[in-house]
């Protein structure tokens, strides 16, 4: 059964990352984020990044929330945005900037929110409110059975599932080594994930779009790495199902 719970997702760790070419307001602004969440109990991991070319060579699988500087050399932030909006369509961007006049170009790449830095003191609480709200009316959880019970897990973790002849589905998780064994068939958990951005792939297999990089010769490349072989006979279905999907989240 899939159902949102908000409650969950508030205990989870907010993973963001930060991108400026200037060190030091970098490292002002994750002081200040970290302030906030301490202030609020939410657990944090927060990356730095000085440079375009760093955060685009990083995997972001796992990030939730990307505070992007739009004056940067070489690419700069709306082009970094643009290529991070394609890799990962839920991340959540937040432009930080001394300038006003760049705002109504993030609509391009749907942007969160805009920060002014002259006024980061005032807004920043404001903005991780509104994050941690995004985040956790965003959430919805699939309850799977266990031996010992039912568990619940975000869809977001879900890289794909693998369906067993023994009537049983492994779940494989993101940034996690070993898959959780649920019971049933790999046709009731297709049934309970309709329309939640989960594709079928072959008769044993349904993966995550969220986390598929790219689909082409008949395999399916997940973002962690993990190649998984499309069904010959349904590969234009599943070519064009993900392109659907992916053109509805850019």
């Amino acid at each position: 059964m899939v159902r949102a719970s908000k409650h969950k997702e508030v205990q989870r760790t907010m993973k963001i990352a930060i991108c400026d070419d200037y060190p030091r307001f970098t490292r002002e602004l994750r002081k200040k984020v970290e302030n906030i969440c301490a202030r609020r109990d939410w657990p944090l991991d927060c990356l730095i990044f000085t440079s375009s070319k760093g955060i685009l060579d990083s995997d972001l699988s796992d990030t939730q929330v990307v505070f992007l500087d739009i004056d940067m050399p070489e690419l700069n932030g709306l082009e970094v945005a643009k290529v991070l909006r394609v890799k990962y369509p839920n991340i959540i961007l937040v432009f930080v900037t001394a300038f006003i006049e760049y705002a109504p170009a993030g609509y391009h790449v749907a942007a969160f929110r805009y920060l002014l830095k002259q006024r980061l003191d005032s807004d920043l609480p404001a903005v991780m409110d509104d994050i941690r709200e995004k985040l956790g009316s965003s959430s919805e959880m699939l309850t799977i059975r266990q031996k010992d019970g039912t568990r619940d897990i975000p869809l977001n973790d879900i890289l794909y599932l693998e369906g067993t002849p023994n009537r049983r589905v492994l779940f494989h998780l993101l940034n996690v080594s070993r898959p959780l064994e649920a019971a049933g068939k790999l046709a009731d958990y297709e049934s309970n994930l309709a329309g939640k951005g989960f594709l079928r792939l072959q008769k044993s297999f349904i993966a995550n779009m969220t986390h598929i990089s790219k689909i082409s010769s008949y395999q399916v490349t997940l973002r962690d790495g993990t190649v998984i072989k499309a069904s010959e006979k349904f590969y234009r279905q599943v070519h064009d199902g993900f392109l659907l999907w992916k053109g509805q989240h850019l």
